[in-house]
């Protein structure tokens, strides 16, 4: 795949639903697969840009009607899925001591059970027309990795995308249907902020990431662009870290 800047139609007449579509992360990899040439279906709980031959529906993807009814509404505007980005995500800091009933629903809600629910619905499209090279991607965090006092939750509910994109793999290899994710570092995974300048980083960042800067939406998108073509149709399972380095150096 080429930078996610350049458009090659390598997605032409395929139809991809991106969740999280407003976000930082979720809206570059809508706005990359339009540029390839694909249908996408921006879905978000706030209004999503509409992309450019595409459609835009707002939705709570913590309720299950709700995402049944985007997911729907993407299919009979753009037609029948081929490639699902999960991205949607919240993340709420609250000291561990202070963690709530409420906090933990409403992370695992979003983060784990729309990610569960979400891939179902796709798969099941995928499945009953009988598409050997659906893929779905889901958009993890180095946080499932590393621990952060404040975000105990976040880092369940990551830790918890990871083990179901290998479970969602072994399901539906047997249908033809991919299934990996992509781990940001820094930048990208607190993805209700907004984008920081790349090279704007503290001590404690320049220390933590090798290639020292922070990562950028269009960055993430290439990856998520690579494993939803056909240059990984022998990759399944697998989570790739967008991370500057980090992990290697933690």
């Amino acid at each position: 795949m080429t930078a996610a800047g350049a458009g090659t139609g390598s997605f032409a007449g395929r139809t991809v639903l991106v969740t999280g579509a407003a976000g930082q992360i979720g809206g570059a990899c809508a706005e990359a697969f339009a540029r390839e040439g694909a249908r996408v279906g921006a879905v978000d709980r706030v209004a999503a840009e509409t992309p450019p031959g595409g459609v835009a529906v707002a939705a709570d993807l913590a309720s299950e009607d709700d995402l049944v009814r985007a997911f729907g509404e993407v299919e009979r505007s753009l037609g029948p899925l081929d490639v699902l980005v999960q991205s949607a995500a919240v993340h709420a800091r609250v000291p561990y001591l202070e963690i709530d009933t409420a906090n933990i629903d409403h992370v695992l809600g979003v983060n784990v059970r729309a990610i569960l629910l979400g891939g179902r619905v796709a798969a099941r499209s995928m499945v009953d027309r009988g598409l050997r090279d659906g893929a779905i991607v889901n958009l993890t965090s180095v946080s499932a990795l590393v621990a952060d006092a404040q975000s105990v939750a976040y880092e369940a509910s990551k830790g918890a995308v990871d083990a179901a994109t290998r479970g969602m793999a072994r399901a539906l290899a047997p249908h033809g249907i991919r299934v990996n994710a992509v781990g940001p570092g820094s930048m990208a995974k607190f993805q209700e902020l907004e984008a920081r300048d790349p090279l704007d980083l503290d001590d404690y960042e320049q220390r933590r990431i090798p290639l020292q800067r922070l990562g950028t939406g269009p960055e993430i998108a290439d990856a998520v662009l690579f494993l939803a073509s056909p240059a990984a149709a022998y990759i399944t399972g697998a989570v790739l870290h967008v991370d500057g380095g980090s992990l290697a150096a933690w």
